[in-house]
């Protein structure tokens, strides 16, 4: 039997783990897994339950949205411990990604059918992320969201509270330094895999296993172009647009302007700029359903 443990975010994917959790841990142990839950009770908590569980596990499981799967990654990191994920959240992206099964009790069976394989891990300052780092409206929005709003609505909470903020927001410029070169972009994402918000693509290219990273910077400075970008990303034409650029990079220093917000896999990183962005030396061992 291999040892595993569960580490779940009770208030994710508004509250329905409870009724799913007893299907997973059987699926696990049916699978060949001798599985344990253990629920978060706070944020940064899962970073601590994977950090202890990865000395005596060979797989953790990370049953939630894509916060708690970054958190539960920043405690696995460094060592040999692999990944699991088990969608649970609202969007899922890291699930998206990695080609796994929405259902979580479908995707522990199919998991327990697969071995690890490395994965890149970006860093922001001395943050692991999987999906992305980015600052902009995006990270704006994610430093004012009412999680209880995301909680009852879903998806639909963060976009019902964005049309509000949106009008408040001034589209400033951010100073970048990208592989040494300055440059500037109302909007920059520096993006690990290509998916986001769901299914939809940021960039054309990238892979979570290619050994790079891929920036995109947009350059609209108002809300009709915002609300523009919103709408071809979902339609898919992200590359079309005059004042959007991408391509892939090795290091993108986040400098300013003072006070402006960054955020990392939907969590806000409080540390101040300038934050520099790369890919970590070391990669993460993951369960991946599909390439």
């Amino acid at each position: 039997m291999r040892r595993a443990v569960v580490i779940y975010n009770p208030t994710a994917g508004r509250r329905r783990h409870s009724g799913r959790l007893a299907g997973i841990l059987e699926a696990l142990r049916a699978g060949g897994y001798e599985a344990e839950p253990r629920p978060t009770e706070r944020r940064g908590h899962a970073i601590e339950l994977a950090r202890d569980a990865a000395r005596s596990n060979d797989v953790v499981f990370a049953y939630g949205g894509d916060g708690t799967i970054r958190e539960v990654a920043t405690g696995l990191y460094g060592s040999d411990t692999a990944l699991g994920v088990l969608p649970g959240g609202t969007t899922n992206v890291v699930a998206i990604a990695f080609g796994i099964p929405f259902d979580p009790v479908l995707a522990a069976r199919r998991l327990c059918e697969v071995r690890p394989r490395p994965v890149d891990v970006g860093l922001c300052g001395t943050h692991p992320f999987l999906m992305g780092a980015s600052s902009g409206f995006e990270a704006y929005l994610m430093a004012r969201l009412n999680p209880l709003l995301k909680a009852r609505l879903g998806f639909s909470g963060p976009v019902l509270q964005s049309l509000g903020m949106i009008w408040r927001y001034d589209f400033a410029p951010i100073d970048l330094r990208v592989d040494g070169f300055r440059t500037s972009a109302t909007g920059a994402m520096v993006c690990n895999i290509p998916e986001a918000a769901g299914p939809y693509r940021m960039v054309e290219h990238g892979k979570f296993d290619d050994g790079q990273l891929e920036l995109l910077t947009f350059h609209g400075t108002s809300v009709a172009a915002f609300v523009s970008l919103c709408i071809d990303l979902y339609r898919g034409r992200l590359a079309r647009r005059k004042d959007v650029e991408s391509r892939p990079v090795r290091e993108v220093v986040l400098q300013g302007p003072p006070g402006a917000h960054v955020q990392i896999d939907g969590d806000v990183v409080t540390d101040p700029l300038p934050l520099t962005v790369r890919l970590a030396e070391r990669r993460l061992m993951a369960l991946v359903a599909a390439p």
